[in-house]
């Protein structure tokens, strides 16, 4: 990962490990950023798998930006290491990844199931 200079704020939610992280604040501040990073040291330093990784924002443009710049920093990863496969298999599961809105990520398992909770097909 490139030297950047974080905010310490910033710093803290790269910071912590083990652990599910809530990252609030205002437009513009750097939350996407920080969350593409911290992301990213997971997957390069600790052989995280994308696809174990729930991110949910409140907008579709977020979650489009969040899953482009992990993309790209995945592929950028992949350039300077390219017989890594671990990161070859991220890229392949970027697709699938749960990059989502929480209307999408509480909507989606009423769709899959709707017939068990009884409702119709179509409203």
């Amino acid at each position: 990962m490139a030297e950047t200079k974080f905010t310490p704020a910033q710093q803290s939610a790269l910071d912590i490990s083990g652990r599910n992280v809530l990252v609030s604040a205002a437009a513009g501040s750097g939350k996407t950023f920080t969350l593409t990073q911290r992301i990213i040291k997971n997957i390069l330093e600790k052989n995280s798998d994308i696809s174990k990784i729930l991110v949910v924002t409140f907008t579709r443009a977020a979650a489009s930006e969040l899953k482009s710049r992990i993309s790209s920093a995945i592929m950028d990863a992949i350039a300077q290491n390219p017989e890594n496969t671990h990161l070859q298999n991220q890229m392949l599961l970027m697709s699938g990844a749960k990059i989502c809105t929480i209307d999408s990520f509480f909507t989606d398992p009423v769709k899959a199931n709707f017939d068990r909770l009884g409702l119709p097909a179509k409203v």
